[in-house]
């Protein structure tokens, strides 16, 4: 049972993302984001940032995920939370069915996002690196990526392609007809080996690897 803070001020969204958790997961309101607190995931209604958008400074906390909700949120909204450090954004009203699927799967590690989005997420995170390295890496870090990428097993590679295509580890048991568990081993493992700490940062690491191979 994990401890599940809600942040927000209307009384019919908090009653109602209560309901949907209650029964799995130890759920309590956050009166104040900026404040401390323990929680293992906190869910921010997305009004709260329209208020205020220095909030999304809370999303760069490591030890907590974040599931932001929103109605009918302008895409690059949802998209800048995330490379805030947001696990995943959720549209208010499908929170009835999908907001504990959300909750599971953020806690899991794994990012709660349209599939269409994350190519645009990715886009972004990519073009900030390459900005950053002057559009172009050193021969011996672009030989580091070709042994990352070389290191890999077969069914490493058939995992991480999945993931850059914005899979969850669910999917990729199921396509590959294994175990959730087998998965978070195989990225476990991948995570070391490309010595990154999440999906986004593995997926940006093979479209590098793309572009300079």
């Amino acid at each position: 049972m994990a401890n599940i803070l809600i942040y927000s001020n209307n009384p019919r969204l908090l009653a109602e993302w209560m309901h949907v958790l209650i029964a799995d997961h130890s759920v309590s309101r956050l009166l104040n984001a900026r404040s401390e607190y323990r929680a293992d995931a906190v869910i921010i209604d997305a009004g709260k940032l329209d208020e205020d958008a220095s909030l999304m400074a809370v999303f760069s906390n490591p030890n907590v995920r974040f599931l932001v909700m929103g109605s009918h949120w302008p895409e690059q909204k949802q998209v800048e939370v995330m490379l805030r450090g947001a696990a995943g954004y959720c549209e208010e009203a499908e929170a009835g069915q999908l907001l504990k699927r959300a909750v599971e799967c953020i806690l899991r590690g794994d990012i709660w996002i349209r599939r269409s989005l994350v190519p645009k997420v990715l886009g972004v995170l990519t073009g900030q690196m390459q900005s950053s390295q002057g559009n172009h890496l050193s021969l011996d870090e672009r030989d580091k990526l070709t042994r990352m990428s070389n290191s890999l097993s077969a069914r490493e590679l058939e995992v991480a392609n999945m993931i850059r295509q914005g899979k969850s580890n669910r999917s990729i048991a199921e396509a590959m007809s294994i175990s959730e568990r087998t998965v978070k081993a195989h990225l476990s493992s991948i995570f070391r080996k490309f010595e990154v700490d999440d999906r986004l940062c593995l997926a940006i690491r093979l479209k590098e690897i793309d572009q300079y191979r």
